[in-house]
């Protein structure tokens, strides 16, 4: 863990427009039970994770985004999908070894009759599938539509609705329709075609 994260700290940084939150330094510990990574607010600096060399650094960065995403103040909440969403994908971009932990959360949402928690932003940070459901539409709008991470970041929104229709230009009920489509060409018999990554895209359409 101490050997990345100060590279995942600039990255983030870099992700988030050259942003410093305030409240540094980040206090880290090592927590057998933290199952996984936690900290008291989005904001908060004192975080615990799982005692994992290998697992840690991931579950880290995640938190160092939620950090990110309350010091932005523009829409993303750690404490709902979008923010939960954000905060995981951008941990597997520089982690991508914990990445097929949580493809599961993806099937379920799709198995689930996928429903639309791009708009609602209404399902706490612990609904996985509403989660699943997040990562893949940022994966859409990164790897599908060709939005950075710094583009995304920025635009922000109460949900990742809006964060597509100040990104793309277009009614937000679109962009789901449209990212639903686009999965329905990699499903196969009711279980996505997904990359031990979990991005699928880009898609062809």
């Amino acid at each position: 863990m101490l050997n990345s994260c100060e590279a995942d700290y600039a990255a983030t940084q870099q992700w988030f427009g050259g942003l410093t939150p305030p409240n540094l330094p980040f206090y880290v510990y090592a927590d057998p039970n933290a199952g996984g990574a936690y900290h008291l607010t989005c904001a908060g600096t004192d975080v615990h994770v799982l005692s994992d060399g290998t697992l840690a650094p991931g579950f880290l960065t995640a938190e160092i985004v939620e950090v990110f995403e309350a010091a932005i103040n523009n829409g993303w909440d750690c404490g709902f999908t979008n923010g939960e969403s954000l905060s995981r994908v951008l941990a597997f971009d520089r982690h991508p070894e914990i990445a097929g932990d949580f493809n599961q959360t993806e099937q379920d949402w799709w198995a689930s009759g996928h429903p639309d928690h791009v708009n609602d932003n209404s399902a706490g940070d612990t609904d996985q599938q509403a989660a699943g459901c997040g990562d893949l539409f940022l994966y859409y709008l990164h790897s599908q539509l060709t939005f950075a991470w710094p583009a995304i970041c920025s635009a922000g929104g109460q949900t990742l609705g809006a964060c597509y229709q100040s990104l793309a230009g277009y009614d937000s009920q679109q962009g789901f329709n449209d990212f639903i489509a686009a999965l329905t060409t990699i499903d196969q018999g009711g279980t996505l075609a997904l990359p031990p990554s979990g991005n699928p895209f880009p898609v062809k359409t």
